[in-house]
């Protein structure tokens, strides 16, 4: 249930990042494909309908904001309203996967720009809020 919709909004984070000098090059594409055969695909177990590592929804997910265009900043907000939403259910594990997947993805072409580090340090910020929320009884 909610490990194909976490794929899914990882990829809208991921394409807000790199869409955010708004283009997404060649590099940014394999190093998405590379981050998925590298962090998501050993870690995930569930399937699609076709036999299809759910992980690969991330990459999916990228290219359908790709190809319609989406502004970067409402991809991002895709992400944090799913992140709010399921903040009590979201694993450091997750989190940690958030994180790192958009390091890699911001640094994927020459380096982190102002633009993605904006984006990566309201990221850090929000996830940082969520993890110190479950602290709270």
């Amino acid at each position: 249930m909610r490990n194909a919709l976490f794929y899914q909004k990882l990829g809208r984070l991921l394409y807000a990042i790199a869409a955010a000098d708004e283009k997404v090059t060649p590099q940014e594409r394999a190093a998405l494909n590379n981050e998925i055969r590298e962090r998501l695909l050993h870690k995930e177990r569930d399937t699609d309908g076709y036999g299809t590592n759910e992980a690969w929804l991330t990459d999916f997910s990228f290219e359908t904001a790709e190809d319609l265009l989406l502004a970067p900043s409402e991809s991002f907000q895709e992400f944090l309203d799913f992140a709010k939403l399921y903040k009590n259910e979201l694993s450091e594990d997750e989190i940690e996967i958030c994180l790192r997947l958009s390091d890699h993805m911001a640094n994927a072409y020459h380096q982190i720009n102002k633009k993605e580090n904006k984006i990566l340090s309201q990221l850090r910020n929000f996830l940082q809020s969520v993890n110190a929320s479950k602290l709270i009884f």
